[in-house]
Formats: C-alpha cells, sequence, structure tokens
C-alpha cells in the first residue's frame, strides 16, 4: 500500500490511462454516462460558456472528448489535451465519427506543464479529477497563468473527507485518521489512483492564492449510486429525474458538500 505524500510520476500516470483507453466510455450510453452529461454539463458547463463561438476554450485532462464533443457541435473551436495518446485516439476517433475533427485541436501534455502562452483561454475546463492525479499545485499555478483576467475554471478535485471514510471502511484507521489531521494529502481514490485531496478550504485557498476568485463549489455523489442503477443500459424518465434531482439537491448542500466524492470549483481570473 502506497503511503508516499507526493504525486505518481507522470510517466506512471500515463502508463495508466493507456492501459483503460479502450474501455474508458464503456458507461458512456449507460444511466450514469448519461447523468454526467446533465450534472456536468447542462447544468454547470453550459452556464459559463463563452457566448462568443471563437473564444478560446481548453478542455485539460480531457481523455476520450466526452466534454469537447458537445462544444465542437456547437460550433467552438476547443483545444482538448490530455496525457495519454491512446485516450486522444479515442477522442479523435470519436470526432472523426461525427465529422467535427477539424473543430478540435488535440495536444499531448501534462497540465501541470502546459504549452500556452500566457493569458490565452477565456474558459478553462477540468473535470473528474485530472488536477488531483497531476501535480496539483503546478497545475493549479500553470490554470492561472494560461487564463486571460476574467476568464472563467471549472475544475474537479477529490475530495479528503471521502477518502478518509474510504479508508476508514476498509479498516485503514491509521491512513483515515492522518487524512482527517491533515498529515496526509494523498489518497487512492475509487478507481485505484493515487490522488491529491481536498477539503473545500485547501480546494477554495489553492485557487484563491493563484489570482483566481472563486464563486462556488460543488459536491459529486454519483459515486454513491449502486452498479444496479449506475450501470442500467435502459431505464425510465421517473428515475432518472428522481437521481438527478437528489444529485442537485446534494451537490449544493453545505451540511454534505465535504463528504463528496469530487469536489468541483467554479471561478474568475482576477
Amino acid at each position: 500500500m502506497m503511503t508516499k505524500n507526493e504525486p505518481e510520476s507522470i510517466e506512471i500516470v500515463r502508463k495508466k490511462y493507456e492501459k483503460v483507453s479502450e474501455r474508458f466510455d464503456r458507461y458512456e450510453n449507460a444511466f450514469i454516462g448519461n447523468l454526467y452529461n446533465k450534472l456536468e454539463w447542462k447544468s454547470l458547463v453550459e452556464i459559463y460558456l463563452p457566448k462568443d463561438r471563437n473564444a478560446r476554450i481548453l478542455d485539460a485532462g480531457g481523455g476520450t472528448g466526452r466534454i469537447i464533443l458537445p462544444l465542437a457541435k456547437m460550433g467552438y473551436k476547443p483545444i482538448l489535451l490530455d496525457v495519454s495518446s491512446k485516450m486522444l485516439n479515442v477522442a479523435k476517433e470519436k470526432l472523426q465519427k461525427k465529422r467535427i475533427l477539424n473543430r478540435v485541436k488535440i495536444v499531448e501534455a501534462d497540465i501541470a506543464s502546459l504549452p500556452f502562452s500566457d493569458e490565452t483561454f477565456d474558459l478553462v475546463i477540468c473535470l473528474h479529477g485530472p488536477l488531483s492525479i497531476a501535480n496539483s499545485l503546478k497545475a493549479c499555478k500553470e490554470f492561472s497563468r494560461i487564463m486571460k483576467k476574467g476568464s472563467k475554471i471549472i475544475v474537479s478535485a477529490h475530495s479528503r473527507y471521502w477518502a478518509c471514510m474510504h479508508e476508514l471502511t476498509l479498516g485503514h484507521l491509521e491512513i483515515a485518521l492522518k487524512l482527517s489531521n491533515y498529515e496526509l494529502d494523498y489518497a487512492y481514490d475509487l478507481y485505484g489512483d493515487w490522488c491529491r485531496v481536498f477539503s473545500l478550504e485547501e480546494l477554495k485557498e489553492l485557487f484563491e492564492k493563484n489570482d483566481i476568485k472563486v464563486f462556488d463549489i460543488y459536491g459529486s455523489f454519483t459515486e454513491l449510486l449502486p452498479a444496479r442503477i449506475s450501470e442500467l443500459s435502459k431505464w425510465d424518465d421517473k428515475l432518472f429525474s428522481q437521481v438527478e434531482k437528489l444529485m442537485l439537491r446534494l451537490r449544493e448542500e453545505p451540511s454534505v458538500i465535504g463528504m463528496a466524492f469530487n469536489l468541483t470549483l467554479v471561478g474568475e481570473k482576477r
């Protein structure tokens, strides 16, 4: 069991995602994939999209293109960046099938070392935890550097208190205690990734220190869904509506946000 208090090397991260690239989208058409679309896209990303279709948008750690596809369909010309060439190849195939590959620039790079000039982007998106898997401190500085003044960022990271409770349920009391005492900043997530975990206060402080005014932080509780629901290939509208309403309610409830699996921050470059 790993207990070092530092991120994995970028080479290890790259190799892991190279291995899972072909099956990464296995739940894209399942209940959970559609729920992610509604919760992240319809009720979050769309709200902060620039009106100008020529605006510069970066999907950092965007993998197989879940966010980039609808952006390109809407007429934007976004940049998809990821550390894994194989994940990007899957995205290319999807974009080619939709005949919109020419609208997307694809870049292979680490989010902690971005190959862009200062103040380039109008919107930065980094969802599903790449910030936690990369060198988080360097990545946050890089995001701030490439953002224009007044531009927006939507970024998620893994939760310290979810990690604490997860380790507790596994019987790892010492690790859980260290996480709760802020003596350990890294833990395994639900998928076996070694991640930097944050409390709400830590995440807000990280971005505020990097000249990003934080508007809000939301919690993601979709990982609490049992497999018999999340893996459904068919479902009725009533079930979906009930789950969606519950997730929207939980993500804004102050008393439970800190226990979410993911914390999603929305901010603006000062």
